[in-house]
């Protein structure tokens, strides 16, 4: 079978799956890179079946020499893995050469984190009174307040309200559905810009309209974010994780459960919780030092 034609079917098959925008970017894009690779290098394209794991190693070898990331690379391997795994359940190759290649360790990068009381003097300041400023408002406090992802935020629809029962419903990566606790500062923000948001003229049923009156646009949150945490001096990171990572981390420094936490989040397993409570330690250990009367001064 041609290269070209069984990553399109590979494509197809994550489209269908429910894969993300970004996911399906970047997956097409590592195997668009991977067939310029062999062509470049090899002169020409092998069919699928002549590949093997030297084609693959020597591939992610040439990307290593050009200065790739290892967050990059990481992405490139998974989607050289997902994309032989389908091949070879296809019945296309005999062997998968890319079974055994392990992922390479991304690095962790440092989460920004602003403190409670900071959080809550910039939400509280934000401006009111607009239909715009009402939606710029509901949008910051539905991110903090719920913790979720700048995709699934844009994704919401009015139905995925329920008042009744106090919650949120979310659809996260490969479409898998939860529901978020919905209430306090978050809620009110909603039901204030929903008594105006007919002034935004909106087409559908998305919660949050964009200025087209279609579904709001990522970069618009983006920029609303890092609008909202400017001033503060806690780091370089200005995006919307930087609330998702602070609604976790206050929720964990005030003594909720991790498995909860990770279940509001979206989280698959524990482990990536996990990387959030670096943060809960330190305010763990911050108490300690001031409230324990043998604590002294000592880190």
């Amino acid at each position: 079978m041609e290269l070209q034609e069984s990553i399109e079917q590979f494509r197809q098959a994550l489209i269908q799956q429910g894969a993300s925008v970004q996911t399906l970017r970047a997956y097409s894009m590592a195997l668009t890179q991977f067939r310029q690779y062999l062509g470049e290098v090899w002169g020409e394209e092998p069919e699928l079946e002549q590949l093997g794991l030297s084609h693959v190693r020597q591939f992610l070898g040439w990307l290593h020499d050009r200065g790739l990331r290892r967050r990059s690379l990481q992405l490139k391997v998974a989607a050289l893995k997902a994309f032989f795994r389908f091949a070879y359940r296809r019945g296309w190759i005999e062997r998968n050469p890319a079974r055994y290649l392990p992922l390479p360790r991304a690095e962790q990068p440092l989460l920004s984190v602003v403190s409670q009381e900071q959080l809550q003097r910039m939400l509280d300041g934000l401006p009111r009174q607009t239909p715009r400023e009402r939606l710029r408002a509901a949008v910051l406090e539905v991110l903090y307040g719920c913790g979720l992802r700048v995709g699934e935020l844009c994704a919401l629809r009015l139905g995925d309200l329920l008042w009744e029962q106090g919650l949120l419903r979310v659809r996260g990566k490969g479409q898998r559905e939860r529901l978020v606790p919905f209430g306090g500062k978050a809620a009110e923000a909603v039901r204030q810009y929903l008594e105006v948001r007919h002034h935004l003229r909106p087409r559908g049923d998305w919660l949050f309209p964009g200025p087209r009156g279609g579904r709001l646009g990522q970069a618009t949150v983006y920029r609303w974010v890092r609008a909202l945490l400017g001033t503060a001096p806690f780091g370089e990171q200005r995006g919307p994780h930087v609330l998702r990572h602070a609604f976790a981390t206050h929720l964990l420094e005030r003594g909720a459960e991790l498995r909860a936490v990770g279940q509001m989040l979206g989280h698959a397993s524990l482990s990536s919780t996990q990387r959030y409570t670096h943060v809960s330690v330190e305010h763990l250990k911050r108490v300690y030092r001031q409230a324990h009367p043998r604590a002294g001064d000592q880190e």
